[in-house]
């Protein structure tokens, strides 16, 4: 697939603020889509106001002005692949009047409405992120309460199946494991091509990657770092090593050297995890026994637990708006969180994030009224009918003789 040079600037750009995620959160970034932050942060800096957006274009990487455009591209780069899936979703109160230049900037068909019922727009919102992500993904990470005004999520759903796949199989403990006891899972397989094997020399030190092909136009890659390398580091430099031009010098697994005497290197000899060694062999070509375990993590972060990092640090001060460009009505960033998903398994790979970001009225104190509150209770029989609004026909009835017990449907 072409990328043109414009999409692949965006791509670097996307990529940094990944790296420099995953190096902030170190060892508790189980599973995290800087894809599906960016896209939001550059819609949100093309509306904000000047303080705001130049926190936002720091953070982008992309002058503000050409932010939204950026993201439109990025969008389109990965929609081209089938086995990537993307969904921008807007929702607004209908208090906030949203501009129209903004929003004819932003992919087509993306604006709902916030009904200002919290319970239902969370079932609506929550039914749109696991639509998006097959079911990965539950439920919208944001809360919807009385004060959302805006509502700005993105989706991402990746589904691969490996070009070899692996066998599975227990084996007993042992390794750095081996201390929580009880049989791993573990998937094997024998592959001729040693290119998908990488040694790097590393600031960190050297450095192992992996390359897993998927049938699909993507990539699986697995890093193991030095001993002694911290996860921030390991996951930093790892940043720099995958696709087609790593940024740090690589030696392939056809040469990697063979222990001393013709014998084979001890495991971590040639690089961390790796093995080389002469055999005999049956067949002809050389080949790359890889072992690795199968895996599914989970994780959630609060981006205003690092809102320097994503550009949010002036957009979140409720004391006034910084979005003019999105609407007159006063907005700051009260949410903005991300769920995602990743599992490896002997056939393939599935990974899901839903992002969102919720913006609350600003500096805009909230009328409280003594209001009339009615309430009823259906708690014996009683009848239900399906009307067509336009012509009154009632569709199906029925009688409710008692409740849906739990455990039975």
């Amino acid at each position: 697939m072409r990328v043109s040079r414009e999409a692949r600037v965006v791509v670097e750009h996307v990529n940094a603020l990944t790296k420099r995620w995953l190096a902030t959160v170190g060892a508790d970034a189980r599973v995290l889509s800087g894809l599906g932050v960016w896209p939001l942060l550059a819609f949100l800096a093309d509306g904000a106001d000047d303080e705001t957006r130049q926190d936002l274009a720091a953070a982008l990487g992309v002058p503000a002005e050409e932010a939204s455009q950026a993201a439109r591209k990025l969008l389109a780069v990965v929609q081209r692949t089938p086995a990537i899936r993307t969904a921008l979703g807007l929702w607004t109160r209908g208090e906030v009047r949203v501009n129209r230049d903004w929003l004819g900037r932003l992919p087509a068909d993306v604006h709902g409405e916030l009904s200002g019922v919290p319970a239902d727009d969370q079932r609506r919102l929550d039914a749109w992120a696991s639509e998006r992500t097959e079911g990965l993904i539950p439920r919208m990470p944001i809360e919807v309460t009385p004060d959302t005004m805006l509502v700005l999520a993105s989706a991402l759903l990746v589904m691969l199946t490996w070009r070899e796949a692996f066998s599975a199989r227990d084996t007993p403990s042992e390794g750095p494991w081996a201390d929580a006891g009880g049989r791993i899972p573990i998937l094997r397989r024998v592959t001729a091509d040693l290119g998908a094997l990488g040694v790097a020399d590393t600031p960190i030190g050297t450095v192992t990657t992996l390359r897993v092909e998927s049938n699909e136009d993507v990539d699986v890659y697995l890093v193991l770092g030095p001993v002694g390398g911290s996860p921030s580091e390991v996951l930093a430099v790892g940043s720099d090593l995958v696709g087609a031009a790593p940024r740090h010098p690589v030696t392939r697994g056809a040469e990697l050297p063979v222990g001393d005497g013709g014998d084979a290197a001890d495991a971590g000899d040639a690089g961390p995890g790796v093995r080389v060694e002469m055999v005999e062999s049956f067949q002809r070509q050389d080949s790359l026994e890889v072992t690795t375990v199968p895996f599914r993590v989970e994780a959630r972060y609060d981006l205003l637990d690092h809102a320097a990092l994503f550009g949010l640090q002036r957009a979140a001060d409720g004391s006034s708006g910084h979005f003019p460009g999105v609407s007159d009505y006063p907005l700051f960033v009260k949410q903005a969180v991300q769920d995602a998903v990743a599992e490896f398994s002997a056939t393939g790979f599935r990974a899901a994030a839903v992002t969102a970001i919720a913006l609350f009225g600003a500096g805009v104190p909230r009328e409280r009224y003594r209001v009339r509150h009615v309430s009823v209770v259906f708690d014996r029989p009683f009848g239900y009918y399906a009307v067509h609004r336009g012509s009154g026909l009632i569709l199906v009835a029925g009688w409710v003789s008692e409740p849906l017990r739990a455990g039975r449907g």
